[in-house]
């Protein structure tokens, strides 16, 4: 059987954006970026787009029909996902503003 992508693996994407040509002075930026845009992929596309598009690409990755299956899965992860959303908003509107350059990230160009 085969094995399901792992996206909890760090060390593995890590050696995948290199294998990619993505800069050393990136990845930590590219992986922080990917933990929060995966939960706001889930929370914009919402649960109905989300089983539309497992649906849709069902066949390209031979996969049984598991539609009562799926759609539970499916509302639980877009639950997690708008949680984490709501959590991080809330950090962020919570932080206390700085006006100090040594607590702003660089800029990417």
């Amino acid at each position: 059987m085969t094995r399901r992508p792992n996206p909890f693996n760090q060390q593995a994407m890590e050696e995948v954006l290199r294998d990619l040509g993505c800069p050393e002075s990136l990845i930590p930026s590219t992986i922080s970026n990917y933990r929060l845009f995966v939960p706001l992929l889930f929370t914009e596309l919402g649960e109905e787009r989300v089983y539309q598009l497992v649906s849709r690409t069902r066949d390209e990755l031979t996969l049984g029909e598991q539609e009562e299956a799926w759609r539970s899965s499916i509302k639980y992860i877009v639950a997690w996902a708008e949680t984490v959303m709501e959590q991080y908003k809330h950090k962020r509107s919570n932080a206390p503003k700085s006006d100090s350059p040594d607590d702003k990230q660089p800029r990417l160009l």
